[in-house]
Order: C-alpha cells, then structure tokens, then sequence
C-alpha cells in the first residue's frame, strides 16, 4: 500500500471514530499523527503518535504506548488545578479523560483491524 493511501486510511479510520487528525512527514521516514477530539463535556483533548517507516503498526504501537502511559487521574486533577476548576469538577473530569483514554483504545483497534490480512471465511461458512 502506498503512503498515500496509508495516511488516507488513517484519516478516515480517525474521522470515523470522531477524532479528527491532521500528518505531518518529518525526516522523510517519520510520519507525526495530532488527533484531536472533544471530551464528552466538550474540552478540547490533543494527543501525538509517530508512524516510522509508513508502518501503520508502529502507529498503533505509539497510540498503545500513550494509552499505556495516560494516567486519568493524575490528568484530572492537574487539569482542575491549572484551570481553576477546583476539586468540584474532578469527578467529571476524571469521566472526561477515562472517556478519551476509551476513545484512543477504539481508534487503536480500529486502525489495527483497517491495515491487518483479510482473514479467510470460517470453515462454517463455506457451505
């Protein structure tokens, strides 16, 4: 598959989980992804994942490494504090970035299954 029918795929897989995501061709072998969402409350949520090598698997890998790494509640509790919003809001809050840290584990999963072999019919549905 060629780069531009990857980036393409990523664009639309992005779109259809309600990320939208803009490329950005660094180093002529590093592709750097920025998709961007609103929380269910609607603050706007931005994360970054590299593709090395136009390998749509060392995308997924750096998204499961942000999911891995994003910790909700320390994120909650930062954001209430830098924004004023006190502790009142942390309970939203908190629902806000588990709900993004759900939304970047779908797209994950989705982008997976966009750029993995077509698996053959189960044997049941051969007849």
């Amino acid at each position: 598959m060629c780069t531009d029918m990857i980036l393409q795929t990523i664009i639309q897989v992005a779109a259809k989980c309600g990320w939208s995501v803009t490329a950005n061709v660094r180093d002529g072998n590093i592709t750097s992804f920025d998709f961007r969402r609103n929380t269910e409350s609607g603050v706007p949520f931005c994360f970054s994942a590299d593709m090395t090598g136009g390998k749509p698997a060392s995308l997924v890998d750096d998204i499961l490494s942000f999911i891995d790494a994003f910790q909700p509640d320390i994120f909650a509790r930062q954001w209430c504090r830098i924004s004023g919003a006190g502790e009142s809001r942390y309970a939203k809050t908190l629902s806000d970035m588990d709900g993004i840290r759900t939304q970047a584990w779908l797209l994950a999963i989705d982008l997976s299954e966009a750029f993995s072999a077509p698996r053959p019919s189960p044997w049941y549905l051969w007849n």
